[in-house]
């Protein structure tokens, strides 16, 4: 908790939102561990001076879940000219390393979702945006055993 932030609100501004959403977040990560939930996550956090109201999600983690969105992403992939693997393909925007996380069907105009681990930060990116940012700034994960160790020294 933030101690600036101890005792009562008497307000809400976007302080005490991003005060109330780490915590809330913090606590849906246990809840989610708990569970076993594949997702469990805070959503877009609408507010007034007085009151606020939040969107929270979650999808349980089994067979069939894993094979819908798998199957999802390749028809969605094929329909829009992206590749098969781009759910968890890395790429790079203004010098951070972005994953793609998510497919959102239901938001056709943004509906692949970024996350930058570094900086805990959730973009979203239309379909152009992402076949332009993985062709030309996908980021590929080599392990440091795949590395030919003798070039390294040159």
């Amino acid at each position: 908790m933030d101690p600036k932030f101890q005792g009562n609100f008497k307000q809400f501004s976007r302080q005490e939102i991003a005060v109330l959403r780490a915590e809330i977040q913090s606590a849906l990560d246990s809840i989610k561990a708990r569970y076993n939930l594949k997702e469990l996550t805070l959503g877009t956090i609408n507010y007034s001076m007085v009151a606020f109201n939040a969107k929270i999600t979650g999808k349980v983690q089994n067979e069939l879940t894993m094979s819908f969105e798998q199957n999802e992403a390749e028809f969605f992939a094929k329909q829009n000219g992206l590749p098969l693997d781009f759910l968890g393909a890395k790429f790079m925007l203004d010098g951070d390393v972005y994953t793609i996380k998510k497919l959102v069907i239901s938001r056709p105009k943004f509906p692949v979702l970024g996350h930058c681990e570094e900086k805990n930060k959730y973009l979203k990116f239309t379909v152009q945006s992402i076949k332009q940012l993985l062709e030309k700034h996908r980021v590929i994960d080599i392990g440091y055993s795949d590395v030919d160790r003798e070039r390294l020294r040159e």
